[in-house]
């Protein structure tokens, strides 16, 4: 079925004069050597010899398109075939017109006096680039056939040969009020090619019932003049005809580059809001040509409409147009009354190079519409950092991190990370810290991130207690564990006694490579490991195990130990991740444990252990963590809150 619906297609369009054939080779030039057939010759002849009109449409337009000779002899036998539908011989006449680059004047005048109008009308579109010095005289018989079609085809086929001579002819047909076949018509105007001819043509493609079989009998005429011609239908169709819409870019796709460019140029300097919107479309789509972006600002400085702005903005943003040219007139459209031009115009100024969009887009910090601040924010975010206000990043974003949106505010954190120094971490503590103790998750994490990017070496730890994680450890490892994760079945020293001073021998095996190294083989070496004190340097409160022991972090089980002081004997929450597992102690009882599933689309393996509600008692409570892992990734995390969710923070109160 969809095999008969493309062919249908093609059929479609073979109905009218598409088919374009080289002029007659003189006999003077030396014969070329035949060329290999197309590797769909087989299949074309056996669809030719078919009983089915629409696979032969089909073969006859292949053997026309790619002068495929193979096809000669049954091209013939179709044509002789009087059995066959007229239409269908009509188009084995013109194929066979085109494959041998000639015509018979003795065979040829049987087809200019066949009774079938189909052949008649054949034998016209043959005579658009065959017949020699007689073409003109049989032409001037088919023009006063009783039949349009046939009179139409003869007049586009005379226009083809004697361009605006043709005019005379032409227009006494498509005068007006006549009522010929369309695509002819169209054809013949489109050849004769003067202003007057394309006017009419024009007058016809303004109409959507005609537009489709006009583009049919346009589509292979090169001509610059064509394409304004064809815009300018475009920027009168309606939205909802996708289907013409998509005939149309096709036409325009086909056409040569230069003249696509010239007919734009032409297009956009007519102005209007309609033609400059489409040609803006068309650039965007087909023809990004850095020479047009200079006429199409020029004549976007004369329109108000702010569909026009937008089309014209978006085609002038294209890299291949050189957006940096046109930097003025974006930034200019920051002050536009229309909140989504504003924020296409920032959209646009970040594809322009070297461009200081800190600079630039300051004022559009304190925007009243939340679209054009976060699309601010996010081309500062592809912004150079060196091109961020040093020390005083806080105060250029007070507005935004203060903003009553929160994904405003969490873009600003990202900008702050982002474009932010030590220099602006003391700020940035005052306007965010807050957070890293509220109760809102997203922006306490954003916050966070925010800050650890800024903070100066060896604070991260306080970011951390803030927000309620346990901070400082003391970490012991590795033990041997394997692709079953027996080792963390095995009872290891550090679950029988907790010994800072005590030192192990412990084992581990190289598997793939680990810190640079290669393992060659699953033999279990031994070496002497000892307790290190460590303070969580990840905002996000993860203490990052391979990064604190010694390699190989796969297939090992390690050991982390903290103390808390707690005030007074309290129930607090305990929020326990991990990569891959882990076992929690406190004060010598197992509080919990959990061991990751890999997730199926992600390959990711977080253990999670939320809500575990504990008893601290007054004074010193003691933390130990068994943590697992195989391969990847691994760390170990815990977030203590109250049962409001408010984050615990143990450290001691500052004098």
């Amino acid at each position: 079925m969809i095999h008969r619906i493309q062919t249908l297609l093609v059929a479609t369009f073979l109905a009218g004069p598409v088919l374009s054939f080289a002029a007659p080779v003189p006999a003077a030039a030396p014969a070329a050597a035949a060329a290999p057939a197309p590797v769909g010759t087989g299949r074309m002849l056996q669809q030719l010899e078919s009983d089915d009109w629409i696979l032969q449409a089909e073969a006859l337009h292949y053997f026309a398109k790619n002068r495929v000779t193979d096809g000669l002899r049954a091209t013939r036998a179709l044509l002789a075939n009087e059995k066959a539908g007229p239409w269908i011989r009509g188009r084995a006449l013109v194929t066979l017109s085109a494959l041998e680059n000639k015509v018979d004047a003795a065979e040829f005048k049987k087809w200019l006096e066949h009774t079938r109008p189909e052949l008649r009308a054949a034998a016209a579109e043959a005579l658009e680039v065959g017949g020699g010095d007689q073409a003109t005289a049989w032409l001037q018989t088919l023009l006063k056939d009783k039949d349009d079609t046939v009179r139409y085809q003869a007049a586009a086929a005379l226009a083809r040969r004697s361009k605006e001579a043709a005019w005379s002819v032409v227009d006494p047909l498509t005068a007006a009020g006549t009522t010929g076949p369309l695509r002819p018509a169209a054809r013949a105007l489109a050849w004769t090619g003067t202003d007057a001819a394309l006017q009419r043509l024009a007058a016809l493609m303004a109409k959507t019932e005609q537009l489709s079989q006009c583009l049919q009998g346009i589509r292979d005429v090169p001509s610059a003049k064509l394409v304004p011609v064809i815009l300018a239908a475009r920027a009168v169709l309606p939205e909802s005809e996708e289907r013409l819409h998509g005939l149309i870019l096709s036409d325009l796709q086909r056409r040569d580059q230069k003249d696509l460019i010239a007919g734009l140029g032409k297009f956009i300097e007519a102005g209007g809001d309609p033609n400059i919107r489409t040609a803006a479309r068309i650039m965007t789509l087909l023809v990004p040509a850095p020479e047009l972006g200079e006429p199409l600002r020029k004549a976007l400085d004369k329109v108000t409409d702010t569909k026009t702005i937008e089309a014209g903005m978006i085609a002038l943003g294209i890299p291949a147009i050189e957006p940096a040219k046109h930097l003025e007139y974006f930034t200019k459209q920051l002050g536009h009354a229309d909140a989504g031009v504003r924020a296409l115009a920032i959209r646009c100024l970040a594809h322009c190079e070297g461009a200081n969009l800190f600079e630039i887009l300051k004022p559009k910090m304190a925007d009243e519409n939340v679209s054009v601040v976060a699309a601010a924010l996010g081309a500062l975010l592809r912004s150079p950092a060196a091109d961020a206000p040093r020390g005083t990043l806080v105060t250029y974003l007070k507005a935004p991190l203060g903003s009553l949106d929160a994904a405003v505010r969490s873009l600003a954190n990202e900008v702050l990370a982002h474009g932010g120094s030590s220099e602006d971490y003391k700020p940035a503590l005052e306007t965010l810290g807050s957070l890293l103790k509220g109760k809102d998750d997203m922006q306490r994490e954003s916050a966070a991130k925010a800050l650890g990017a800024l903070a100066p070496q060896g604070q991260v730890g306080d970011l951390v207690s803030m927000q309620g994680y346990l901070a400082k450890w003391t970490i012991i490892g590795t033990f041997l564990n394997d692709e079953k994760n027996s080792g963390f079945q095995e009872v290891f020293p550090p679950e029988k006694a907790i010994d800072f001073a005590a030192k192990y021998q412990s084992k581990f095996v190289w598997t793939g490579v680990q810190g640079g190294v290669e393992g060659l083989d699953n033999k279990a070496d031994e070496r002497e490991i000892a307790w290190s004190k460590v303070e969580v340097d990840q905002a996000d409160g993860r203490l990052l195990m391979a990064a604190n022991l010694p390699p190989p972090g796969s297939h090992s089980i390690g050991y982390a130990v903290t103390d808390v002081t707690a005030d007074k004997a309290r129930e607090v929450f305990l929020n326990i991740d991990g990569d891959d597992g882990f076992r929690v102690w406190l004060n010598g009882a197992v509080i919990g444990e959990q061991m990751a599933v890999p997730d199926v689309k992600t390959r990711a393996t977080v253990a999670t252990l939320p809500g575990v509600k504990v008893q601290l008692k007054q004074g010193s409570n003691r933390f130990l963590v068994k943590s697992s892992n195989i391969t990847g990734g691994w760390w170990v995390r815990i977030r203590v809150t109250d049962a409001e969710g408010n984050p615990v923070d143990f450290r001691a109160p500052k004098p």
